[in-house]
């Protein structure tokens, strides 16, 4: 458990990281990084994937242990479920590049967690 925790808070900070250095270096606005949805079916997908998350630590917290490497992959889908739709449907920034970092952190967390629990790595 130690080892998702550590694996988590370093995607934090490499995200918050990253994602600076994106907004300073595309001259994106304020209003640009809002957190709003580009239409219902984004606002509902992203609402169940959100809840999914929550439900999974939650459960493999106390009895299965076997889903913590989902706790990992179900965020990277919403964030890249949230990377398409703004790409999709945004047409002057590239906030969607923001989703993009932060769901390919969590691609490679779950990579490294499924490396260590597995035993690939010692």
């Amino acid at each position: 458990m130690i080892a998702i925790i550590v694996i988590i808070f370093c995607i934090f900070i490499l995200d918050q990281l990253i994602n600076r250095k994106l907004i300073k270096k595309m001259n994106m606005e304020e209003d640009d990084l809002g957190k709003s949805y580009v239409n219902k079916t984004h606002k509902y997908v992203e609402n169940i994937l959100h809840w999914a998350t929550l439900l999974l630590i939650a459960a493999s917290i106390s009895d299965y242990h076997q889903l913590r490497l989902f706790i990992f992959i179900v965020p990277s889908l919403m964030f890249a479920f949230r990377a398409i739709l703004k790409w999709k449907y945004s047409t002057d920034n590239q906030t969607y590049l923001l989703s993009a970092v932060t769901c390919v952190l969590f691609i490679i967390g779950s990579i490294v967690y499924g490396s260590l629990h597995f035993g690939i790595i010692t």
